[in-house]
């Protein structure tokens, strides 16, 4: 029976049909009912109806005595206790009826486990109700609880709901009755305050003000120095004290001042560029220093290029590169220069702050290339590579990836011990035949370089459209796809005419017209066209290799004349802008190494502090050649005082190096002895002597061939003297 029936049957004759009906009602037996009915305890039926063509009568629950009533009504409760049937705890989403302030979204997992418990505890109390009355389900629900016999699936839910610490948790009436009215609000209002306090402890500001230092000292570290800082009022926490605080803060909030405003960029949110709307005319540029060493196009030692990449932002396809001895604006000109004669000339240049893009040569509004070009040059924020993440993110997918394939390779990934055996071996090669077979040559570089460009353009690329290969399978796109796929939807390049490419890409500066003549880095360039253009102001072209001449316009942009070489005052021959550059390179270096020589040489003959002594009288010193001494006796002196002596030319010093030694020998050829020629062929094949040839070059002290024949002929005299 799963609920009070509104009227139960007995017949006159005792019909066994009624009497079972009624007896399982009150849980008592037939015989009990019959009883009832011959001693007047059960009122006379108030309806008759046929029962099977038979006389039957009914009776309405509320004209039942009051005990009978609460009897049957409470037989009615347990049996709908023990028919409850094991269904799901109510959902969220349907739970929620009532509008409320409470966001759920914000409710840790715990809570929302006590929300369901109790909303199915609810549940259960307003099902019985429908039988008994709320009053009566509340009490047998906690009776029940109490002794453990609600149905098993909400007696787990007991302690659940309760919220609290312990296991032996029981319900009491005012609680479902406060649980009641909250669920009226939605399944929300259930869920039980976060016990975490919100209120920050006093000590909070002078840890953080330890802890937020961007030197990232430890928390056990500023524990110790804490109590240093406190104010006597203030007790420091524990170590696990400080540590749930910190752990509770923001995790970008908790690194300000740990991380500069640089670095924390790399955990702050930030905003994906979307590039599949535009048409491929918008390139990006930036430097790379190569991971891997190479031969020097030079001298052939052992550096690192530094490699210049164009890349179109939509497409993602590298349509230029540049590979160069260092970053400069040449090794960007020449990058954009191979970019837009092989893919067009583009409408944007994205690039960043360095002297490599932000210069006159590339920005002048008259000379510059972009006014030429008709490009519009945008930089990003300083300090800000996120806004260029494609261009950097290819770095990593041409070049680091290619040079991971080199044995040369530089890289941090690559394993110390293996980097270091192949830095000794190419010094080692280097030193003995001027260069290593380790080592990639320039021209093979250059070739390289290419075809990691060319492998590049042709690989799928995550961050272009998908589409489905000719094996059915799906895959992205490559650079190249994306380029032929806009060129298809009608886009189409700017190409670079051939009669204008040379001059197109020619670097330009103003210069003033002086009697014919104009002064270009040091050099004089003549032209009889000029000398109508007398003090004013020119846009002069030249080539970056060649200096042979130069080209002339005015300032509406008409080409006033080629102009040649007529006179240079420091050098008869024309020197070019990149031979001058090397030349201050060079000469750079030699001081800078020259700088570290006198260091070395001081380190190793420090300066003597001479204490003061007391004069002590010496007896007159006897010389009995005084004529080998080369002295001499000044006539204005007294005749008691002797002149000081004269330092000798070729005085042999006390050498502290090889090198001291060497530079001694080469300014004194005729001091050296056998053992000094001898010493000297074996430095000459060091080492050391190759490593400093540039400033011996510097001071003329290179070993010639003249030199190593003089030294060889001591030696052979020396023999030839011995063997008589």
């Amino acid at each position: 029976m799963s609920a009070i029936k509104s009227h139960y049957s007995c017949a006159e004759e005792m019909n066994a049909v009624g009497v079972r009906e009624l007896a399982a009602a009150l849980n008592t037996t037939e015989r009990t009912i019959q009883q009832w009915v011959k001693n007047g305890k059960l009122p006379k039926s108030t309806r008759h109806v046929s029962n099977g063509g038979r006389p039957a009568m009914r009776w309405e629950i509320n004209s039942l005595p009051q005990d009978i009533k609460s009897l049957i009504k409470e037989r009615a409760l347990h049996a709908l206790v023990k028919a409850v049937p094991v269904v799901p705890l109510p959902q969220p989403a349907t739970a929620i009826t009532v509008a409320t302030p409470i966001n759920s979204g914000e409710l840790k997992d715990w809570q929302r486990q006590t929300a369901d418990a109790r909303a199915a505890i609810c549940a259960e109390v307003r099902r019985l109700a429908a039988a008994g009355g709320i009053e009566r389900a509340i009490r047998m629900v906690i009776d029940l609880a109490e002794r453990g016999g609600l149905a098993p699936h909400l007696q787990r839910l007991v302690t659940v709901a309760n919220a609290k610490a312990g296991t032996q948790r029981a319900l009491s009436r005012g609680t479902l009755y406060r649980w009641l009215n909250e669920s009226q609000g939605g399944w929300v209002r259930l869920a039980p305050k976060s016990r975490e306090a919100a209120a920050i402890p006093a000590w909070a500001p002078y840890l953080l003000g330890l802890y937020q230092q961007p030197q990232k000292p430890g928390l056990a570290y500023c524990l110790e120095r804490l109590p240093a800082t406190l104010p006597p009022a203030i007790t420091a926490p524990s170590y696990a004290a400080a540590n749930r605080f910190l752990k509770k803060m923001s995790k970008t909030e908790i690194q300000r001042g740990r991380m500069g405003s640089r670095e924390i960029k790399t955990i702050l949110p930030f905003v994906r560029r979307d590039t599949s709307q535009m048409w491929p005319d918008a390139y990006t540029a930036d430097g790379h220093t190569f991971d891997a060493e190479v031969a020097h196009p030079a001298h052939g030692k052992a550096f690192r290029p530094e490699i210049t990449t164009v890349l179109d932002i939509a497409t993602r396809k590298a349509v230029g590169w540049s590979a160069g001895l260092a970053e400069s604006t040449w090794a960007v000109l020449d990058a954009l220069r191979n970019a837009c004669e092989n893919c067009g000339i583009p409408s944007i240049f994205y690039a960043d702050n360095g002297s490599g893009y932000k210069n006159e040569a590339m920005g002048d509004e008259a000379t510059g290339f972009m006014e030429r070009l008709g490009i519009e040059l945008t930089h990003s924020l300083p300090y800000n590579s996120q806004a260029r993440g494609i261009i950097e993110r290819s770095h990593q997918t041409i070049w680091v990836r290619g040079a991971k394939t080199l044995p040369t390779y530089m890289g941090a990934p690559m394993d110390a011990e293996a980097r270091q055996k192949v830095y000794k071996l190419t010094r080692a090669d280097i030193k003995t035949s001027g260069t290593s077979r380790h080592l990639m040559g320039w021209q093979e570089f250059v070739g390289w370089c290419q075809q990691q460009v060319d492998a590049y353009n042709d690989r799928p690329h995550r961050g272009l459209p998908k589409v489905r290969g000719e094996d059915g399978k799906q895959r992205h796109q490559s650079p190249n796809e994306a380029w032929a796929q806009a060129i298809a939807e009608g886009w189409q390049p700017t190409p670079v005419k051939p009669q204008d490419a040379d001059d197109l890409f020619r670097p330009y500066k103003t210069c003033k017209v002086n009697r014919g003549e104009i002064r270009l880095f040091g050099n004089l360039y003549f032209d009889k066209n000029l000398e109508h253009y007398h003090g004013e102001t020119a846009r002069v072209g030249y080539d970056i290799h060649d200096a042979s001449r130069i080209w002339v316009r005015d300032q509406d942009g008409r080409l006033i004349c080629v102009a040649g070489f007529e006179a240079n005052k420091r050098s008869y021959f024309p020197e070019s802008f990149s031979a001058q550059a090397a030349q201050k390179r060079a000469t750079g270096r030699i001081k800078r190494a020259q700088v570290k020589i006198d260091e070395a040489e001081a380190e190793l003959n420090p300066q003597q502090m001479i204490e003061y002594q007391p004069a002590a009288e010496l007896a007159p010193l006897q010389i009995e050649h005084a004529g080998l001494l080369d002295i001499t006796r000044s006539e204005t002196m007294p005749e008691t005082n002797i002149a000081p002596l004269p330092e000798r030319a070729g005085v042999r010093p006390w050498f502290t190096s090889d090198m001291q030694k060497y530079r001694w020998l080469m300014k004194n050829k005729d001091a050296w002895a056998r053992k000094d020629a001898a010493d000297l062929l074996a430095y000459v094949r060091g080492w050391q002597y190759h490593d400093m040839l540039e400033p011996f070059a510097y001071e003329g002290l290179v070993w010639a061939g003249s030199d190593a024949e003089k030294a060889q002929e001591i030696l052979r005299s020396e023999e030839e003297l011995a063997e008589r």
